[in-house]
């Protein structure tokens, strides 16, 4: 299937302006469990969609097959005009693009070897079993606009591990990688030593006591609540009235030690030269030292809010609409070690991993989350036990302000629903409230 042949089929048949959008991914997955490789899978598929706009109207579709390409689009050129205008949609990006090449160079790799370089660095740490996978994703990308012609190759390495020492009980890390420098410092070997060492930690197991604490959290971790910032930080989002940074344009929204870019440059799952109508990316910095900066912006949502576009206009998979979202956000490290923010803990936790983050006020930032694969009780500075059965309920602004210190090193963490594309490091918060898990 061919874009350039579908944009102008769109355009021919009555679209205005149109984007056509098509993928061709070649992904290897290969997963262990029980310290062995138990299936490797590969899938190759195309996929091409289409964004079209007629007289201010606006739908997408989906391209089944080089033989259906003129009905569909036809059909969906017919529909648009039958749809109410989109108050939201002014017009694609129409400058010339000159895209940055993405970071990465793993896509030539063979991926076969890592999964043992991976359960042996989690083994070293005496644990007695070890899961997870490998993940090699490549995607040629092409797309045509009424503005311009534009491809590019993106690909990455997500490396997870979950190891399981003699109790059952559970340590986690998981990391993604662009290029093979990345993956040498965060890949396979130092996914399982991680997740080796916090399964080793994670004994005798107690049930947690709710109380307000300081707690240090992982990259992984704190990685979870940066997927959230960089969620809100959408200006659909803020449009709409979802995002807990509606009405906060250069106020004070975190820790003056907080400092938030979105780096589609950098070497890992986001990378990408230009978004999903055309726009070059960049690197936008949206949190200055606690203050709010800018919003992450598509052509329309910058032209409604009289700004420029951020370049991360995205279909959302179906090009049906285009709306921003980021694409891989960046934390300024701080200038403290893990272990001595560790050792500077009073009364609280050190918190590995979370899941099931879920709001119950969106726009106000009230959340809850549920920690897991190590939650450990600190006293003088010291791990005095295991912990299971709390929730983070938190207020995400709360949160962001009472950040004392970040670590100096950045992780590059991504996991399965939680933690997408982020550069996060350690992060020690004060005040977190604990609760139980109902």
């Amino acid at each position: 299937m061919n874009a350039e042949k579908a944009l102008k089929l769109a355009l021919e048949l009555g679209a205005d302006e149109a984007a056509a959008k098509r993928i061709e991914k070649d992904d290897v997955q290969i997963r262990f469990s029980n310290n062995r490789v138990d299936i490797s899978n590969r899938w190759l598929n195309e996929s091409l969609a289409v964004f079209i706009a007629v007289g201010g109207r606006t739908t997408g579709v989906e391209i089944k097959s080089e033989g259906d390409m003129k009905e569909t689009i036809e059909k969906a050129v017919k529909f648009a005009k039958k749809l109410p205008v989109n108050p939201d949609f002014r017009g694609l990006y129409d400058k010339k693009t000159v895209a940055k090449t993405p970071a990465g160079d793993v896509g030539t790799m063979d991926i076969s070897e890592l999964p043992k370089t991976a359960m042996d660095a989690a083994l070293r740490h005496g644990v007695k079993r070890v899961s997870g996978e490998i993940y090699l994703s490549k995607k040629k990308v092409s797309l045509e606009t009424n503005y311009n012609s534009l491809e590019e190759y993106r690909c990455h390495i997500i490396s997870t591990v979950r190891a399981f020492n003699d109790g059952g009980n559970p340590g986690q890390a998981s990391t993604h990688a662009a290029t093979k420098k990345e993956l040498e410092r965060f890949g396979p070997a130092y996914v399982g030593e991680h997740a080796g060492i916090l399964a080793a930690m994670n004994r005798n197991v107690k049930e947690g006591k709710e109380g307000e604490y300081t707690v240090l959290f992982e990259p992984l971790c704190f990685g979870s609540a940066v997927t959230e910032m960089g969620q809100s930080l959408s200006a659909f989002s803020v449009d709409i009235g979802s995002s807990f940074f509606v009405d906060r344009m250069n106020e004070e929204v975190g820790s003056e030690i907080l400092t938030l870019w979105d780096d589609p440059h950098g070497p890992g799952a986001g990378s990408r030269g230009f978004d999903d109508e055309g726009a070059p990316t960049q690197k936008t910095l949206a949190i200055e030292n606690g203050v709010l900066k800018t919003y992450l912006h598509s052509n329309s949502t910058a032209k409604k809010m009289g700004t420029e576009t951020t370049g991360n206009g995205t279909d959302a998979g179906s090009m049906a609409g285009i709306n921003p979202q980021y694409w891989q956000m960046s934390v300024k490290p701080g200038k403290s070690d893990w272990k001595d923010m560790l050792a500077g803990i009073d009364k609280g936790l050190y918190i590995a991993n979370t899941w099931y983050t879920r709001y119950q006020d969106h726009r106000a930032g009230d959340y809850s989350t549920i920690p897991r694969d190590g939650i450990f009780y600190v006293e003088n500075g010291e791990i005095v036990e295991s912990w299971k059965g709390i929730r983070i309920t938190e207020n995400m602004l709360s949160l962001m302000k009472n950040i004392r210190e970040l670590g100096k090193e950045v992780v590059p963490v991504d996991w399965w629903g939680e933690t997408h594309a982020v550069f996060a490091p350690y992060a020690l918060v004060d005040n977190v409230r604990i609760t139980g898990p109902k």
